[in-house]
């Protein structure tokens, strides 16, 4: 029976071999992913070690490798990443900061335009955090916090020293210590996640770029 590091070791093997060769035919893409697949579920025992399975992948070969390999015997000239895609990445991050809105919908026409990145890829970078950095920005200098009303009376002066009948009731919106946590998490989420996106969509780009070198 194989653990979960064991399926993992064979799943990230897969998925390397899906991005690195998705600018392959289709059908030859699917047959190659066949093979490999087939020839996994043949060398290895019922009951395979970690061990078993990194000696089975390290036979098979780096994916990179097998789709450079392929890609040259079909004559097929790799993507590249260029200046539009780096241009795209940096708006989605900021754009709508130096552009508010539009400046971050630049990016994604951009992104969507790009040929380097995968349909997940582009979805990954249009919905998480729509805005890029903008949203955070907002919640920053408007924040939206879960608040409480605290009313206190304050009593008419009537003169130097004399606190004279009445008064004032004043009321003052303070936050609640779960507002407080609350918006701290939220503002953490909107600040965190879209420099993560931006990371994530460099390094595809990078690599698409170095596995076309």
């Amino acid at each position: 029976m194989m653990t979960a590091t064991s399926n993992r070791l064979i799943r990230d093997y897969l998925d390397d071999f899906r991005s690195l060769t998705r600018d392959l035919p289709k059908r030859r893409r699917d047959e190659l992913l066949g093979e490999i697949e087939a020839h996994i579920a043949e060398a290895l025992s019922p009951q395979p070690s970690e061990a078993e399975i990194r000696a089975v992948l390290d036979r098979l070969g780096d994916p990179e490798q097998i789709a450079a390999e392929e890609r040259e015997r079909l004559g097929i000239v790799p993507k590249r990443a260029g200046a539009l895609e780096w241009i795209a990445v940096v708006l989605l991050l900021i754009g709508g900061i130096v552009v508010p809105v539009i400046g971050w919908i630049v990016g994604v026409v951009l992104l969507w335009a790009s040929s380097v990145w995968t349909v997940r890829d582009k979805l990954i970078g249009t919905l998480v955090v729509p805005g890029g950095l903008l949203p955070a920005l907002y919640f920053t200098v408007a924040p939206v916090w879960v608040t409480r009303e605290v009313c206190r009376g304050v009593p008419v002066q009537a003169g130097p020293g004399h606190v004279g009948p009445g008064g004032a009731i004043v009321c003052t919106a303070s936050p609640t210590a779960t507002g407080r946590v609350l918006g701290i998490a939220i503002l953490v989420v909107l600040a965190v996640a879209p420099v993560l996106t931006a990371i994530y969509l460099a390094r595809r780009a990078k690599r698409a770029t170095v596995a076309g070198a």
